[in-house]
């Protein structure tokens, strides 16, 4: 127990602690969102964003915001406050995305944030064929049980979630794990305070997988600069013309890909 303790990506007190960078991050989102809004624009198809645990859309609004500037139709997920895995609430998401794909005549790129990615992926791994790619954002896509998060927020999700053990949802965990055969993009933060980030990267990559650390907290990724840049870049490629995300040149001493930790 002790050595899985001091685990490298293992959240600490202290590294949760610095969670509190979200205030900075936050700063820096105001102090650039004029040079953010000159990233090239979208072509106008609908983005769905799911939220963290415990938050709703207001959690993903800023993200939101930037898309909708930049030529997307962003959407919340519009199920209210994600308290976790839940099969009625994946259903009411699903019914979203497909009725959002046939009001625009166009597939949808789903985006999760931390749990939210696990409704993301499990939605584009029975879905597919209306979805256009899947972001994560520190999405415990690999974790193996609640032993990697950290014990504050696992004992909240015990107490919002009475019989939770039992929900169908987690019975779907290859939904969620296998690597998705749309395009996808798993962000990470080495620097996470809540969630282990090795479970947030894909064990197995393709041609249109890739898992690209991004700096910064995990309850600030949505107002991350770095996070919003990337994302952006990612959401504006041709849906037949997918590439992993250039990380040469200055792009090195902020963005990174990822393999498989041994």
């Amino acid at each position: 127990m002790a050595q899985n303790k001091n685990k490298a990506g293992q959240p600490t007190p202290l590294r949760t602690a610095k969670e509190l960078r979200v205030i900075f991050e936050m700063l820096a989102m105001v102090s650039f969102r004029s040079t953010l809004d000159k990233i090239k624009c979208g072509d106008g198809h609908p983005v769905v964003v799911a939220p963290s645990f415990m938050t709703g859309d207001g959690g993903t609004a800023a993200l939101r915001g930037f898309l909708r500037r930049r030529g997307f139709a962003a959407y919340g997920w519009e199920q209210g406050l994600n308290s976790g895995m839940s099969e009625q609430k994946y259903l009411a998401y699903e019914r979203h995305v497909k009725e959002l794909a046939a009001r625009h005549c166009r597939k949808v790129s789903v985006i999760g944030w931390s749990l939210g990615g696990i409704y993301a992926r499990t939605l584009a791994y029975k879905n597919p064929d209306i979805v256009r790619q899947v972001i994560t954002l520190g999405s415990p896509i690999h974790i193996p049980g609640m032993d990697g998060v950290t014990g504050p927020v696992l004992k909240l999700y015990e107490m919002m979630n009475p019989g939770a053990l039992t929900d169908p949802m987690l019975d779907w965990q290859n939904c969620w794990q296998a690597t998705p055969t749309v395009p996808s993009t798993a962000m990470y933060s080495e620097g996470d305070g809540i969630v282990d980030w090795q479970f947030c990267i894909d064990k197995e990559l393709n041609n249109n997988t890739e898992n690209l650390r991004v700096p910064g907290s995990h309850v600030g990724l949505t107002h991350n600069v770095a996070v919003m840049y990337a994302v952006a870049e990612r959401l504006a490629q041709r849906e037949d013309r997918w590439q992993p995300f250039d990380v040469s040149g200055l792009r090195s001493r902020v963005y990174a890909h990822s393999a498989v930790p041994a």
